[in-house]
């Protein structure tokens, strides 16, 4: 990785200072990601050096092709968070989106370890916590967390304390959280576009939840719908000419009214499923990040089965969930994959999406809760956002909004049975 680490600073440098001394591969580098080297750098050349910056203190970075889309470009990234070794990966429809994915996430990861500032602002949990009921749910039975942090309120004055364990990744966690800590926190350019998009994750998991665990049936996008055609030209490009799959989407937005998309593909049989959800501000831009990780899990899949033939390899409990996704759900069998009803498109959120954002979640009663995690070492806005009252998925929480589509829907079960979707 010295050699990658070495790369990856002499290309921030170089995107800095495009006229100082630079070695010779710096500049091979960022041709061959399609990184422009302008002769003033601006804003985004500021950022793709924080970027490159990050990546440095990868312990692995590579690139991977997708045999079902030729045309997705694919980075994964080993990140050491202390006590742990992490995985963070990137699509898109070029290297550098890819690239920004990947790194991206990876500074997710090292921005939720938890640090000595964090351990500085613990106080004690409050006499009366904030949403109470909703932390009852979530903690174990006999569960009490002594370390407690401060978030924003973003739907009205003040700040609510949440339990440490729910937001931060520790060495020595009180008790499990009871979703990945990666759901509902993002990086980003700046603090609002960090925010928003870990805001629309959330919305986007509480669909996913009402859906595969709710039973809450999909349906159907038309073909003049922007995200059928944003997603099949998307398609196109990926597919690269490869007709051994079929895709398809289904519109899985909520009565928050937030575009949410899935995208889902199967091998001509039936099998092989394969899922990509998005929420976005717009029903064309969230189509294209479904289908992009929906060939994201194609990526991994086609991994699984690579190592699963190899003698003498032995898959581990994430390896062994996407085989029971491939083998276990078919199209044939499964009403969930399929749109119900007529197709009835949410219209795209007015600008600033932020503000609309938080306007739907407030009239539903949800709170939203933001607690900066902006690490000074790596210079990159991240946010992770909290919203109770929301579902997550996957989670083994069961909460108001699922229940009440459980009792409509009477059980997803018999339809996947219990398969996880993520």
């Amino acid at each position: 990785m010295h050699d990658t680490a070495a790369l990856c600073e002499d290309a921030a440098r170089l995107l800095l200072d495009p006229f100082g001394p630079a070695a010779q591969d710096a500049a091979e580098f960022l041709d061959w990601l399609g990184c422009p080297i302008p002769a003033s750098p601006g804003p985004a050349e500021r950022n793709r050096a924080l970027l490159l910056r990050a990546a440095a203190r990868f312990t692995r970075l590579f690139s991977l092709d997708c045999p079902t889309a030729p045309g997705l470009a694919v980075f994964g990234a080993e990140v050491p968070l202390g006590f742990a070794q992490a995985a963070a990966s990137g699509t898109g429809a070029s290297l550098l989106d890819a690239f920004e994915g990947c790194v991206g996430e990876g500074v997710e990861l090292l921005s939720t370890v938890e640090t000595a500032e964090d351990r500085a602002a613990f106080r004690p949990a409050p006499a009366a916590p904030e949403h109470a009921d909703w932390l009852a749910a979530l903690l174990p039975a006999g569960a009490t967390p002594t370390e407690w942090l401060e978030l924003l309120r973003l739907d009205a004055p003040g700040s609510a304390w949440l339990p440490a364990g729910l937001l931060l990744r520790r060495a020595a966690p009180d008790f499990p959280a009871p979703w990945p800590l990666s759901i509902g926190c993002a990086a980003g350019p700046t603090r609002e576009a960090a925010a928003e998009h870990a805001l629309l994750e959330l919305i986007e998991r509480d669909a996913a939840a009402l859906w595969w665990r709710g039973g809450r049936r999909g349906r159907p996008v038309a073909l003049e719908d922007p995200a059928s055609i944003a997603a099949t030209s998307l398609l196109a490009t990926l597919r690269a000419g490869q007709a051994g799959r079929r895709s398809w989407l289904l519109d899985l937005t909520t009565d928050l009214g937030v575009p949410v998309l899935a995208a889902l593909s199967t091998n001509p049989a039936g099998d092989g499923f394969c899922c990509g959800l998005a929420a976005r501000p717009s029903r064309a831009a969230a189509a294209r990040a479904a289908v992009l990780e929906m060939a994201q899990m194609e990526m991994a899949h086609a991994v699984v089965l690579v190592k699963q033939a190899e003698p003498g390899s032995r898959l581990n409990a994430h390896d062994e969930a996407l085989l029971a996704r491939y083998h276990g759900i078919r199209a044939g069998d499964c009403a969930l994959l399929h749109p119900l009803g007529a197709a009835d498109p949410a219209p795209d959120l007015p600008e600033p999406a932020m503000e609309s954002l938080i306007g739907r979640l407030d009239a539903r009663g949800i709170p939203v809760l933001a607690l900066d995690l902006t690490r000074p070492e790596l210079g990159i806005p991240v946010v992770r956002m909290v919203c109770p009252g929301l579902e997550v998925e996957p989670s083994r929480i069961l909460g108001a909004r699922l229940a009440r589509t459980l009792i409509e829907s009477g059980s997803a079960d018999g339809q996947h049975g219990r398969i996880a979707l993520l």
